[in-house]
């Protein structure tokens, strides 16, 4: 059994965005979580651990015992990370074989948006697994196609082998608001999350169209997809597993994962899939 974790980090904040991440508390997260494979979003690297000299990344990998791959999306030059990248991340006790970083296309007036791509030795010592890390556009349904659009040139690669997509999409999906106005209702009452409840939700439909499968939402009937953000009070489902067509039957489950760390530890809550593979 192989399981699976995609986690918004907040660029090593906790969930106010005024203190610095406990790194103690995500690497014991993530280790509760028995996650073969985590991928990271929002990550600063290198970034000091504050009174440190270590990278975070660097300590987080050692803390789990997992190896890491890092892509660069963009220089943005913060106060507090002047020397960092910001970009994807991915941890695995798996072995990786090769990992590359991919510029999405650039959006005008949009935040430079990136890709890390990652080709993992399974168990067996002879099967290889794809795995791609995103983090689309928060403000714009017009530039997360753009940039889905960019994701597609690099995973058609792998159109036809099992691989797996994950990341924080920062987009909806009409399944989790069926036959629920209430729950739309609050998502609209929200102002960071107003402008993905009132777009087209066009991101998801078309993964589902090139054949993705949301993991979360294929789960037995009665077992709804839940909320990953905000973390202290989620309301909207923006973190996905999806993979690839080949790949969905052996989805056994997928639901966040939650502990009593989750809520304070980033703004985003982690997702988590068991696949039989």
């Amino acid at each position: 059994m192989l399981r699976v974790l995609t986690y918004n980090i907040h660029g090593w904040r906790d969930e106010s965005g005024d203190a610095p991440a406990n790194m103690a508390a995500l690497a014991r997260i993530i280790q509760a979580s028995g996650a073969d494979v985590v991928a990271l979003n929002e990550v600063f690297h290198p970034m000091a651990m504050p009174g440190d000299g270590r990278a975070a990344l660097d300590e987080l990998s050692r803390l789990l015992g997992m190896s890491y791959a890092f892509g660069v999306a963009l220089m943005p030059q913060f106060a507090f990370a002047p020397l960092a990248s910001y970009g994807n991340a991915l941890l695995s006790r798996l072995p990786i074989l090769a990992h590359a970083g991919h510029h999405l296309t650039p959006v005008e007036g949009h935040e430079q948006r990136g890709l890390l791509e990652a080709r993992l030795l399974l168990d067996d010592g002879r099967t290889t697994l794809s795995v791609y890390v995103t983090h689309l556009d928060h403000r714009s349904e017009a530039a997360r196609l753009q940039q889905l659009a960019a994701v597609f040139q690099w995973t058609v690669r792998d159109r036809v082998r099992p691989h797996l997509l994950l990341g924080d999409f920062n987009a909806l999906t009409t399944d989790d608001f069926q036959n629920d106005q209430p729950a739309l209702d609050r998502v609209l009452a929200d102002e960071k999350l107003r402008n993905l409840a009132e777009s087209s939700m066009d991101v998801t439909a078309r993964l589902k169209r090139r054949g993705y499968v949301d993991a979360a939402a294929s789960q037995p009937a009665g077992d709804r997809p839940q909320p990953t953000y905000p973390a202290h009070d989620p309301l909207a489902r923006i973190d996905y597993i999806w993979t690839s067509t080949p790949l969905a039957p052996c989805i056994r489950r997928c639901g966040r994962w939650q502990t009593d760390e989750t809520a304070t530890a980033s703004d985003h809550l982690p997702v988590l899939a068991e696949l039989e593979i």
